[in-house]
């Protein structure tokens, strides 16, 4: 159990308060964003632990916890990392040139998960779910998309690594998946698939090399907003996290956000 004082820090624009003097630990924690602020709220009873404004506009923020426990959040056209247990902004990407819409933030894991070998001909099969081992990994990547580009981050210093401006995504919101390493069938690269507008590309996650890219439609009516699935990241995002693919609420924003302009 961690015991996590009253306190308060300021970072600028960046406000983040600790609210309670209750105990809990990571399992306790489910991360809340809406109206321009973060909390850190107790599963058990819904006690409000931490509160990090981000900004005073009402924009749709978008968070990420990293299997390292690093808190990822982006709005505004700008990507934080928060402290998970306090709040407190450990860095901040003002991502130059991605406008100041929503962003879509993800992380490459730090953990690759390898099936155990597969058992011999007329061995006893066990029936048991298979005990995956942990195989470690480079250091995560953060993946940040706004306006039609992607910009990887490193996820220590908050460092830009690389940007990629996805031809023909135009200023859509893009979203993406990871693809995580796998050697067993020969891809020892991690890949991310993004989506924007008509377009799905494949990046080199470390490098942000193209690996390939497909425009998968050509119509001309309806609006261009993209979601995207594997049976992997169905299974791992009904489980842990919201997601625009899921839950498309930023894409309803700028639906909104064009009729006022109309």
């Amino acid at each position: 159990m961690t015991l996590w004082k009253n306190e308060k820090n300021t970072e600028k624009d960046i406000e983040s308060v600790i609210l309670t003097t209750q105990e809990f630990n990571r399992q306790d924690l489910l991360v809340c964003a809406t109206h321009g602020a973060v909390y850190g709220i107790h599963k058990k009873d819904g006690t409000k632990l931490w509160k990090t404004k981000i900004q005073a506009s009402a924009s749709v923020i978008s968070v990420f916890v990293t299997d390292n426990d690093k808190l990822i959040v982006g709005a505004f056209g700008k990507t934080y990392c928060l402290n998970m247990m306090t709040g407190e902004v450990v860095w901040k990407n003002k991502m130059p040139g991605f406008g100041y819409g929503e962003v879509s933030v993800i992380s490459t894991p730090s953990k690759i998960l390898r099936p155990p070998p597969l058992t011999h001909q007329g061995e006893e099969e066990d029936h048991l779910p298979p005990n995956y081992d942990q195989v470690s990994q480079d250091t995560p990547i953060v993946i940040s998309c706004s306006e039609g580009k992607v910009m990887a981050i490193q996820i220590e210093t908050g460092e830009t690594s690389w940007t990629y401006n996805c031809p023909g995504g135009w200023y859509n919101i893009p979203v993406a998946i990871v693809e995580p390493s796998n050697w067993e069938s020969g891809r020892p690269n991690q890949l991310v698939y993004v989506g924007a507008g008509k377009w799905v590309y494949c990046l080199n996650a470390r490098t942000g090399n193209v690996i390939w890219s497909v425009q998968v439609s050509t119509a001309k009516l309806g609006y261009d907003f993209m979601t995207l699935a594997t049976p992997w990241s169905s299974r791992l995002s009904a489980e842990s996290h919201s997601a625009f693919s899921q839950n498309p609420v930023a894409q309803y924003r700028e639906v909104q956000r064009a009729k006022e302009r109309s």
